[in-house]
């Protein structure tokens, strides 16, 4: 009989293993409940994680971690406790709690064998915030302009304080309220939204497009954001683009615009079809550097680390994202006409006298086509992660293209005589292009990582691809020991006037014609970077150990409990080269350089040599990571 029991029991066990765990039960939030919440965020010693984390399987973090606004999946070990405000914990299987468990506005979600050595709690509540840097500040009060308590210095402040900080530029933020954020589904920038509390929503965003740059200056977006309240939501997203590099006049030429229709289907978030018409300025490669860094390089250094093309038309497209799972893959018809535009003349904060680096001549016509896009994401944190893969991969077929690049003549001396001879542009038929990055981050001890990233795109099927559709290397966001785009298999070699513009142009107006390169760069290219990273925590603490509860600013507050800050250095390699398949271009040598850098936070400086060939040391600085 008993070993009937236990077998019974040894089933049943098994059987509950096997099952998906239902999610944790939730509870009201109350005001208590809540200034454990933010007293928790705001330690100093808690790590804080974004919205849509993961720590990855074999990754151990030691101490309290919170994350803020987006799900937290886990699969790892935390030694300590762990908060999710707004947002959802996926536990997934193998993963390990030491502390407590505490989900707030969201619901706890088991899958295979996990240990929570504490309490689980989830309450169903969200919590409406106020953030200020790495603080935030719950709303306690019942009514929606009540006070705000700092739960963890006693302090009172209201939402009319802190929305005044809006207007006057500090970064603060309440869920439900007016805030400045990172815009999503492509047009990231600073906005400025009113939001409703709820699943519906409507919105009025104004964003910064694409990043300050030659074509466009800075491309301001603006317009309405809809979704309705349902388990399959529709989203509108009409965006309006004002240009505001191009010329004195608001003429259609400083207009651009993009409205974008989605359906959910099937009730769980992981299907989704829609539609968009388009008119927009886009960077040919935008994987270098960050918009942030190309913006701010632009702008201040007259350096802009892009070349651009104009793109009108309609797309449309279906989306999978299974739920609990890295996987997003996206299948999309295109139906557009490209064309070249010229750099602009946009203001710069030094050397704005100086003149810019010319742009590409694209094809010019119309293209169809059919674009497969992937992407595996489990990297511990979007921002900087410490271990996990992420794949990303598209190919795009085209099924029609009647794109052709106008007729060209080698930039001339208008003092000689002519006529100057004519040279064809290419015609490009229907291509097949492909682009695959692999980047595999590990950790492998405490405090040292090795990133590595391998990089290929180009041609698919042997035929020359139009200039907008080519891939360059050299600069600092590929091979940083190299100068910007020199290895471009010769596309940049020679200045050119299309012929339409020297048509009917007089010897006093040649020297004002906007002028192009032949091409981007290669039909294909590679590229393999490693660095090796090491992290140094420093913590500088004096004064007394707990908090008194007195009313004190922020800087006595962190004067008292010290200050905290992260150091790293890093040692890296990077090789690349390209290939041609157009015959007025030639193929380029494998390229290698070296360096080191050391970082501060978010902040990097870097120093890099190449060493397939001489050259100077290079010395630059990155806002993100380099992998």
């Amino acid at each position: 009989m008993r070993r009937f029991s236990h077998t019974v029991l040894l089933a049943l066990a098994v059987a509950l293993i096997a099952l998906p765990a239902r999610a944790q039960d939730t509870v009201p939030l109350t005001a208590d409940a809540a200034r454990r919440v933010v007293a928790f965020f705001n330690d100093p010693r808690t790590v804080h994680l974004s919205g849509g984390s993961r720590i990855a399987q074999g990754t151990a973090i030691r101490g309290n971690v919170a994350a803020l606004d987006g799900d937290l999946a886990v699969a790892g070990r935390i030694d300590g406790s762990v908060v999710v405000i707004n947002g959802n914990a996926r536990l997934l299987d193998g993963a390990e709690i030491t502390g407590t468990l505490t989900v707030v506005g969201g619901s706890v979600e088991r899958a295979g064998q996990v240990r929570v050595a504490g309490e689980t709690i989830a309450y169903a509540d969200r919590l409406d915030y106020l953030r200020r840097g790495e603080r935030i500040y719950a709303e306690l009060g019942t009514e929606t302009a009540g006070p705000v308590a700092r739960a963890d210095t006693g302090t009172v402040d209201t939402i009319r304080d802190a929305q005044r900080d809006v207007a006057t530029g500090d970064s603060v933020t309440r869920d439900g309220g007016w805030r400045r954020t990172d815009e999503a589904e492509g047009d990231s920038g600073w906005a400025v939204e009113r939001r409703t509390v709820g699943h519906g929503r409507a919105d009025f965003v104004v964003a910064v497009g694409q990043s300050y740059n030659r074509v466009e200056g800075l491309p301001v977006t603006f317009g309405p954001v809809v979704q309705t309240e349902s388990r399959n939501p529709l989203r509108l997203r009409a965006m309006g683009i004002f240009r505001t590099e191009a010329g004195p006049e608001l003429g259609p030429e400083r207009w651009g615009y993009e409205a974008r229709l989605e359906q959910f289907l099937f009730g769980r978030g992981e299907f989704r079809v829609g539609g968009s018409v388009f008119r927009r300025i886009d960077p040919i490669e935008d994987w270098h550097l960050t918009k942030l860094e190309n913006g701010l390089s632009t702008f201040f250094l007259h350096r802009d680390y892009r070349d651009h093309f104009e793109r009108e038309g309609v797309s449309a497209f279906v989306t999978v994202t299974p739920r609990k799972s890295p996987f997003e893959t996206t299948l999309a018809f295109r139906g557009e006409k490209e064309r070249s535009e010229p750099a602009g003349s946009p203001f710069t904060l030094f050397d704005n006298s100086e003149p810019w680096r010319p742009q590409p001549l694209a094809a010019h016509g119309r293209l169809e086509s059919l674009v497969l896009s992937s992407r595996v994401d489990t990297r511990s944190t979007d921002d900087d992660p410490s271990s996990g893969w992420y794949l990303s991969a598209e190919v795009e077929q085209g099924l029609s293209s009647g794109l052709r690049q106008p007729d060209y003549v080698a930039v001339f001396d208008p003092s000689l005589a002519g006529p100057f001879p004519v040279i064809p542009g290419a015609a490009y038929g229907a291509f097949t292009a492909g682009t695959v990055d692999v980047r595999r981050y590990n950790r492998i001890g405490p405090w040292s990582r090795l990133n590595l990233r391998v990089l290929a795109a180009g041609s698919l099927d042997g035929s020359p691809l139009p200039p907008q559709r080519q891939h360059a290397l050299g600069g600092e966001g590929s091979l940083p020991g190299f100068a910007l785009f020199s290895r471009d298999c010769g596309a940049r070699r020679g200045r050119i006037f299309r012929t339409v513009d020297v048509a009917g142009a007089t010897p006093e107006t040649v020297a004002a014609l906007p002028q192009y390169f032949v091409a981007y760069g290669c039909d294909r290219v590679a590229l393999v970077q490693a660095e090796y990273r090491g992290d140094l925590s420093l913590r500088l603490r004096w004064g007394g150990d707990d908090d008194d509860g007195g009313d004190e600013s922020w800087a006595q507050t962190a004067l008292r409990n010290g200050l905290n800050a992260g150091f790293g250095w890093v040692l890296f390699a990077d090789a690349g080269r390209g290939w041609t398949l157009d015959d007025r271009l030639e193929g380029t040598d494998t390229a290698v350089d070296v360096g080191a850098g050391v970082i501060i936070g978010r902040l990097g400086v870097y120093a890099a040599v190449p060493v397939s060939e001489g050259g100077r040391v290079n010395l630059f600085i990155r806002l993100s990571p380099r992998i």
